[in-house]
């Protein structure tokens, strides 16, 4: 995965500012149904996909409430090629370059917050094996938690800035357990919504 944004930081960086490549709005993990080569049934699988630019900005708003990464829409920009592309900003996060996030970070961070891991087997994509998680209690589904998406600021604290966040609503997976309650924005959620 990875290279969905242009990244732009100051020289005295405060934020980064992130611009979506044209026409295009990052992926989203969605469950769909696949022949199986060995059986000839059809399989429910959970793949990768475009995402839509309102997926794309929900994903946001899901990082800035549940994981307190603040992330601002800036709005559509234009790039050279003339394709639009939506720009976000967030704060900057200095850390120490000797001791960069590790997958088992990852795994730490994800299981305090009460997420469990998907099994590989329900995966299509290898890129994302391992590094996909499902919290029940609200259908949230992440994926793309690789090391290089989160940052250990210079207090130590594990920071995610750039995860793959899907809602699965009560009743509509059958491959993950149903939510109890679906997720909803908290009330002073204005950035992105």
């Amino acid at each position: 995965m990875g290279g969905e944004h242009t990244v732009f930081i100051q020289d005295d960086p405060k934020i980064v500012i992130k611009h979506t490549l044209p026409g295009f709005y990052g992926r989203i993990m969605d469950e769909t149904k696949l022949l199986d080569p060995r059986t000839f049934q059809n399989k429910t699988r959970l793949m990768m996909r475009a995402a839509l630019p309102s997926e794309y900005l929900r994903r946001w708003a899901v990082m800035d409430d549940v994981f307190g990464m603040t992330t601002h829409y800036l709005g559509k920009v234009t790039g050279t090629d003339r394709e639009p592309q939506m720009a976000v900003e967030q704060p900057f996060i200095p850390e120490d370059e000797d001791l960069p996030a590790t997958l088992e970070d990852a795994a730490a961070f994800f299981t305090a917050h009460g997420f469990e891991r998907v099994d590989d087997q329900h995966i299509v994509n290898p890129e994302v094996h391992g590094v996909t998680w499902y919290r029940q209690r609200d259908g949230i589904l992440v994926t793309d938690a690789h090391a290089r998406n989160f940052r250990r600021d210079l207090d130590s604290v594990i920071i995610p800035v750039d995860l793959v966040i899907a809602l699965v609503p009560p009743g509509a997976s059958a491959l993950l357990p149903a939510a109890a309650q679906p997720w909803r924005p908290a009330e002073d959620e204005a950035d992105l919504s």
